[in-house]
């Protein structure tokens, strides 16, 4: 596996906070803008934007509170505030005719924004999450959160946090995203690079309505073996709404982008191929 070259680092202001992106050239190509989960970051995308940046210009954004972006005062971590995120690094390069891809809480962003602005968006993929207001494993997943500690001992602690949610990821994948999702304090100790206070912020309200309404192509992709978006509601999102494609990917899970990326990226282009 290559993940490379490294991308530019760029910003922008939103209502007081500087949020940052990152970007891999290609500026004549259509625009691919990669929006992350709670908690990751932008350069959780590095390797699946290594592969698509020959034919697209590839677009990461660290979401407010996440990876080098501010964080946010008072709270401001409601779902509307990160859709306002991707409001503003649309207005800030002046996007159109763009691909939107969202993970987990970003795939609710991004349907959200593309609801709001259809004549911005040529092509929507939603990566493993759902519409619904309630999911037991998300739960779960926030009580795992708020036991763990605020910083670990090592790089090599956190590759072995990282390993526990996506066993099938290789080494040079767990450490890159470690290197990435945390930053080092005095005495090598690694803390997360994100606003403890957005898990407080974090809203799931139900969307079923917003996500029926959705207008531009769209793909669903899960993992066969997450349990976040299981296959009763994939095949739930994919008849709520007509013209639709699922694509269920054998042997990884929530994060199989990471896990699988080489499969991962040949199912964007075989959706994308098809419009």
């Amino acid at each position: 596996m290559s993940i490379s070259p490294e991308p530019a680092d760029s910003h922008f202001e939103l209502s007081g906070l500087r949020l940052h992106y990152v970007h891999w050239g290609n500026e004549e190509a259509r625009p691919l803008v990669l929006l992350h989960g709670l908690q990751d970051c932008a350069r959780s995308w590095d390797q699946f934007a290594s592969s698509a940046r020959a034919r697209f210009r590839v677009i990461a954004l660290d979401h407010r509170g996440h990876g080098d972006s501010d964080w946010a005062p008072k709270g401001r971590y409601r779902l509307r505030d990160y859709v306002s995120d991707v409001e503003g690094l649309f207005s800030h390069l002046g996007l159109r005719d763009c691909v939107l891809v969202g993970h987990s809480a970003g795939g609710r962003n991004a349907f959200l924004f593309a609801l709001s602005h259809p004549d911005l968006i040529r092509a929507l993929i939603i990566v493993d999450i759902d519409p619904d207001e309630i999911n037991p494993e998300s739960r779960q997943m926030f009580e795992r959160y708020g036991r763990e500690p605020g910083d670990w001992e090592s790089i090599e602690a956190v590759v072995e946090r990282l390993r526990s949610r996506q066993p099938n990821s290789n080494d040079e994948m767990l450490l890159h995203q470690a290197l990435h999702m945390t930053r080092e304090l005095e005495g090598g100790r690694r803390v997360w690079r994100r606003d403890p206070a957005l898990l407080a912020g974090y809203e799931r309200p139900d969307l079923w309505k917003e996500w029926s309404e959705l207008k531009c192509p769209t793909l669903i992709i899960r993992g066969r073996q997450s349990d976040l978006l299981n296959h009763e509601v994939a095949v739930r999102m994919r008849e709520a709404l007509p013209g639709s494609r699922l694509a269920e990917l054998e042997g990884g899970g929530h994060w199989f982008y990471q896990e699988f990326p080489g499969a991962f990226e040949r199912t964007v282009r075989w959706f994308l191929d098809g419009l």
